[in-house]
């Protein structure tokens, strides 16, 4: 997830620590040489911030007038007083920015520099006034570097952005309107990125590593986990996440039992309970059966993933050789296409669509990852592309998985 700081956000933290009118008049006039001093008014422009590299780059433009005078009031000679125009200098500050433990951006090796641009010569007596000017604006400029280093922390705090993320993936979504299917991210650790200026922001990226699936039934409990602590890592140029879709053989059993005992109470064939199993890559179908044949029947299916349908398909499924030799010595054989036509309805006719279930997994990570967090702080995301990456069964379910690629970002402004 990329993040960006628009870094105008700063601005007035950063404006109020630099006075943007100073003077020095007669009554605070600094003595010089025991009769002559100096006196000056300058005006500072609004800052301006951009970011290159890892560094903040924080320029002001300043206009300056100065005196000198002798003690008592008489002034003997000044520049940037009318007819004349104020005098120009330009003061610059850069600082590196870095990752603190906690979440928080800090600022070090702070680099100044205040370059007067016009000269301010005051001929009499040989002074000239913008040694004193250099001197005043250094010193204003070293006092704000140190509150800068300070206030940037305070005013650039991720911890409640990247907590607010971790808690809300750490709650699953529900994917229908029966909260039976939940969207469980799972998240375990995040890693962030260094910083880099573009100019008028500065970026950064906050990679979630997790364990995405949904799985079927009631809400999956919670557990909950603090923000784990800030570790500096790589970040590809989109996101991706896997998705692991469950689905339990005892709900499909469930499902099957429920109609196979409706669908076959008067035939000479009844099913009594189903029973659903994987062995490597087939799906067996157990029936209890009782009436003209009592036992067990047995169906199977290689489950396959239809791209064009998005669906994944039993469509395979049939009897076992062993079970269509024990219909056909019981002379059961009418009953079986109900039992099949059955099964296959439970199973939604061969047919399970989890193609509208990964579309709700998608729907419900873009709700996660787009909208307002707070005041001034925005996620937008988008996701490009949904892909099956394999279709296998295990002991207690098929598992489909998934990977869904798209891009992310976050603005503070």
């Amino acid at each position: 997830m990329k993040v960006t700081y628009v870094l105008r956000a700063m601005v007035p933290s950063l404006d109020s620590l630099f006075p943007a009118r100073d003077s020095l008049t007669a009554a605070r006039c600094a003595n010089a040489a025991g009769l002559v001093c100096h006196q000056y008014v300058y005006r500072r422009e609004p800052l301006r911030l951009r970011g290159e590299g890892n560094r903040l780059f924080i320029d002001t433009d300043l206009s300056f007038r100065a005196q000198l005078g002798v003690l008592g009031g008489a002034r003997v000679a000044s520049c940037g007083y009318a007819p004349e125009s104020m005098r120009r200098s330009v003061l610059s500050m850069s600082t590196a920015l870095y990752w603190r433990r906690d979440w928080r951006i800090g600022a070090q090796d702070s680099r100044l520099a205040a370059t007067l641009l016009d000269p301010c010569k005051v001929t009499v007596l040989g002074v000239d006034a913008r040694l004193s000017m250099q001197s005043i604006l250094d010193r204003q400029l070293t006092t704000f570097a140190a509150q800068a280093d300070t206030t940037i922390p305070q005013v650039a705090d991720f911890r409640p952005l990247a907590d607010s993320l971790w808690r809300s993936f750490l709650e699953p979504t529900a994917l229908d309107s029966l909260s039976s299917l939940w969207l469980v991210l799972d998240p375990e650790s995040v890693r962030v990125t260094p910083f880099e200026g573009n100019g008028v922001n500065i970026t950064t990226t906050l990679v979630l590593y997790a364990r995405p699936r949904v799985v079927a039934g009631a809400k999956p409990a919670v557990r909950a986990r603090p923000l784990p602590a800030l570790a500096l890592g790589t970040a590809p140029s989109e996101f991706s996440v896997p998705v692991t879709v469950e689905l339990p053989f005892a709900e499909m059993a469930r499902r099957a039992t429920q109609l196979l005992s409706e669908e076959t109470r008067n035939e000479t064939v009844k099913v009594d309970t189903v029973f659903v199993r994987g062995v490597g890559d087939t799906v067996l179908v157990d029936l209890a059966v009782s009436g003209a044949l009592r036992g067990r029947l047995q169906l199977a299916s290689r489950p396959r993933w239809d791209a064009a349908a998005r669906e994944l398909r039993l469509d395979d499924l049939d009897w076992t050789l062993q079970s269509r030799g024990a219909l056909s010595r019981v002379k059961a054989t009418l009953a079986t296409p109900l039992v099949a036509i059955a099964v296959r309805r439970a199973t939604g006719g061969g047919k399970l669509p989890l193609g509208a279930q990964l579309d709700s997994a998608r729907a419900e990570l873009l709700l996660k990852l787009n909208g307002a967090l707070a005041p001034g702080v925005v996620m937008g995301s988008s996701v490009r592309d949904v892909q099956i990456t394999e279709v296998t069964t295990t002991s207690s379910g098929i598992v489909v998985r998934a990977r869904l690629t798209g891009q992310s970002g976050v603005w503070i402004q």
